[in-house]
């Protein structure tokens, strides 16, 4: 369940967006769950909880949208944001409120089917981070939560697992591990190495700093395809 509040005072764009909406549901297979808002200020009253994706207006009578995403960001800081407007002169600002994207008016279903996609696709790889995988080691399966893993490493027949700044070893192919891991975010930088994106600080010229203090190595051969990866997961575009 994708959970998606519409907001913008112009019921004919409001109704054309939720019917974009439910058109992208059915060609997907996505199940969303759609709440509309006629105001800024009807949307920070009756804001709804586990909101998932929110399609905001900027320019609106009272307090307008770019306002509303900036006290949006106060409580939730973890909702998606795509803005749906006329004004690109001040898409400048909508870094400050980490928006995903905006979308024009009048709306192209291209566009926006184009966009809701990129959308869904961050939110069920956010949705990773409380995400268990089962690791199967010499008869035994141990159940690891994605949100702890930094990296992997290839040390011969075994893989070791960088979990909450500990080693832990299993022995198991990487590949197997790879393909567990790679809709949340891990991509290889080294033949022997797997990393998730979220834990990643710095990309450096020969290895790359991640936020617990480590550093793991990027080679040269791997770098390239590592950097498109890791940028169309990214994929946070104005």
């Amino acid at each position: 369940m994708i959970r998606i509040a519409v907001c913008d005072d112009e019921r004919p764009v409001r109704e054309s967006i939720v019917k974009a909406l439910r058109r992208y549901g059915s060609e997907t297979g996505t199940d969303i769950e759609i709440a509309e808002f006629t105001s800024a200020d009807e949307l920070l009253n009756r804001y709804p909880e586990k909101l998932d994706l929110l399609l905001l207006d900027i320019y609106m009578p009272g307090t307008d949208g770019m306002d509303a995403a900036r006290r949006i960001r106060e409580f939730d800081p973890k909702v998606c944001l795509i803005f749906i407007t006329t004004m690109y002169q001040r898409a400048i600002e909508g870094y400050k409120v980490r928006a995903f994207g905006f979308i024009r008016k009048p709306v192209s279903y291209v566009e926006f089917s184009h966009e809701i996609g990129d959308a869904v696709k961050r939110i069920e790889q956010s949705r990773g981070k409380d995400h268990v995988i089962t690791i199967k080691s010499s008869g035994k399966s141990y159940r690891v939560p994605v949100s702890q893993i930094s990296y992997c490493e290839v040390r011969g027949h075994y893989i070791s697992l960088c979990i909450n700044g500990e080693i832990s070893e299993y022995r198991c192919p990487i590949r197997e591990l790879e393909e567990q891991l790679k809709e949340f975010g891990f991509f290889r930088c080294h033949a022997s190495f797997l990393v998730s994106a979220d834990s990643i600080q710095e990309i450096r010229q020969t290895d790359i700093l991640l936020k617990d203090g480590n550093t793991i190595p990027i080679s040269q051969r791997k770098r390239k395809s590592f950097l498109n990866d890791l940028s169309e997961y990214l994929g946070e575009r104005i």
